[in-house]
């Protein structure tokens, strides 16, 4: 007798292999057996008629590792299960919030504090990677969790919140701290190579933390220095980091932001002008073709060898911490130490200064030619708060800067250091060239969405505060809608596998994302002419329409459309010995 019997659904495995009708069998944890009928008796038996049935989506570009520690987490990352995700990979960027050594251990728990936009310290009870795990096992975890160790964790580790190259001890004391990550189970190494102090790495740096994950077939993934003028080096780099270990690369949330040298007013006026006749005159300018040089150095450098991957978010707004905006000098000596140079009226004469002249270079070594200054790109408006910890402060939410400044009569940059002073740092940005929930911005990403390379990501910050982005709630349901039912650029089939076996296979996660006899039964039950979203930028908070059943590791999490609350059914995945 089997637990759980789901009769007569549309299976689409995750493979990429052409749907069929079917049932499936569960048994504890496991699916027991794939057939076009089964017979056998079971506790509970789901009619599928005229639904979808595929494998849980495997999110390999999450911060989610920075709420699972809480008790409420469940509650936090409802969101994450009512969108049909199974699977969460953890320590994106950089940032590692399950390294917390002894050294510099203030450091290394400030600097998560930027993305938890909240006080840590209290709740931080362990110190590796290996004692975070094993807090969330013993506790329970709604989902599956894999982590990656945080290449500006380990590095604030080994040397502090150093504004330069490491010395060779530093870098020694570096590696050592990822090869006891990856003993520990991790399945790799991050990079924030846009944020502080991963900004002041070089190549030599990487391509020596890659020999150490060689040993132990870890994947390098990367949030690049730069994402616009200079995003072919960003990605010659990693490349690079791949070429000389003959390791995976993961490019994390790939966009492109065009920018050109004297000529950025231009461009920028170019971009709104685009965006402008796309939705007010109608006329279908196909942006997404300005990514195609970019795909096309991809294809070159895994053609020659290079397993190289990349993922995208499907949403025209990105959102990260604000000191990210800020020349990387700034945060030189940690948070403490930035917050007070704020204060200061000269140092905000020289970083408005350096924002707002000093071009762009390749690559950043010191001073304030960092490689994405994206104010510099994108002008002040680019950017809008989307999160602040105090009530007086949360009618900027969802607001430009010169907004804001206009109500304070204030200058932008002063708008930004004041609050930084007064929220303590913590202040979350949405990042955009156009406006919010722009189909203009969107459509750039098309084309990398249908490569076969890509595969969708939420880049997920869910800390129940401040304004989330809506792809919190709906990715996945974004994902399939929009390029397989409204712009037929997808197949179901290629669609699923994105989600699913395809990022299971690039992170080394085994038995999980495709729909086989023997593998963990996480899966997801939908209707796809009902799949949906009615959230937006305005408008986040919006559960998907259409899923109907989530699965994880046998246990119904979501059923019949209802979240299921207290059911921690979820392993932590570590990386295979």
């Amino acid at each position: 007798m089997f637990d759980t019997l789901i009769k007569g659904g549309t299976i689409v495995d995750g493979t990429g292999n052409k749907a069929f009708k079917g049932d499936i069998a569960i048994k504890g944890k496991i699916i027991s057996e794939v057939a076009p009928t089964i017979n056998s008796k079971a506790g509970k038996t789901i009619h599928a008629e005229n639904k979808i049935v595929c494998p849980g989506f495997i999110d390999i570009h999450s911060h989610a590792d920075l709420s699972i520690h809480y008790n409420n987490h469940d509650e936090l990352l409802k969101p994450l299960v009512m969108q049909g995700i199974t699977t969460f990979v953890g320590g994106n960027c950089g940032f590692s919030m399950a390294f917390a050594p002894e050294e510099n251990r203030d450091l290394c728990i400030s600097y998560l504090e930027g993305l938890s936009c909240q006080s840590i310290k209290e709740q931080v009870d362990w110190h590796t990677p290996a004692e975070f795990m094993e807090k969330i096992e013993k506790r329970g975890s709604l989902l599956n969790m894999a982590l990656l160790a945080g290449h500006g964790s380990l590095r604030i580790g080994a040397a502090g919140a150093a504004n330069r190259l490491l010395s060779s001890d530093e870098q020694k004391k570096l590696e050592r701290y990822l090869e006891e990550s990856m003993e520990m189970g991790c399945l790799g190494l991050s990079t924030g190579l846009q944020y502080f102090p991963g900004s002041q790495s070089d190549t030599q740096e990487l391509i020596k933390l890659g020999k150490v994950l060689k040993r132990y077939d870890g994947i390098f993934t990367s949030h690049l220095r730069s994402y616009s003028h200079t995003l072919n080096r960003a990605i010659d780099e990693v490349c690079e980091v791949g070429r000389e270990n003959d390791i995976r690369i993961e490019i994390s949330h790939l966009y492109f932001q065009p920018y050109a040298k004297r000529f950025a007013a231009i461009v920028k006026g170019a971009v709104q002008l685009g965006s402008f006749i796309y939705n007010n005159l109608h006329i279908p300018i196909p942006i997404e073709k300005a990514l195609i040089p970019i795909l096309k150095l991809i294809e070159k450098a895994h053609n020659e060898g290079v397993d190289v991957h990349f993922d995208m978010v499907p949403t025209s707004q990105g959102f990260t911490e604000l000191t990210a905006f800020l020349p990387p000098y700034a945060s030189e000596g940690g948070k403490i130490k930035m917050l007070e140079r704020l204060k200061d009226n000269s140092f905000r004469k020289k970083m408005l200064y350096d924002i707002e002249n000093t071009e762009p270079e390749w690559p950043h070594r010191q001073g304030a030619t960092w490689s994405f200054n994206y104010i510099k790109i994108t002008g002040w408006n680019g950017l809008r708060v989307m999160t602040v910890t105090k009530e007086k402060n949360k009618w900027m939410e969802g607001k430009t800067f010169p907004e804001i400044g206009k109500a304070l009569r204030k200058h932008p940059l002063d708008v930004i250091c004041d609050l930084l002073i007064d929220e303590n740092g913590y202040v979350m940005v949405f990042h955009t060239p156009t406006k919010p929930d722009d189909p203009f911005a969107a459509r750039s990403m098309w084309e990398g969405f249908k490569h076969p390379l890509s595969m969708p990501v939420t880049d997920t910050i869910l800390m129940g505060i401040g304004r989330p982005s809506h792809v919190f709630y709906d990715c996945y349901p974004r994902f399939i809608s929009t390029f397989v039912k409204e712009r037929h650029l997808l197949s179901l089939e290629e669609a699923i596998k994105k989600a699913t076996s395809f990022p299971g296979m690039v992170m080394g996660i085994k038995k999980r994302g495709s729909i086989e006899k023997g593998n963990f039964a996480d899966l997801v039950i939908f209707d796809l002419d009902d799949l949906g979203t009615q959230a937006n930028f305005y408008n986040p908070t919006v559960f998907p329409s259409g899923i109907d059943w989530v699965f994880i590791n046998g246990k119904g999490v979501v059923s019949e459309g209802k979240f299921q609350k207290g059911i921690l059914n979820g392993d932590v995945l570590k990386r295979a010995v």
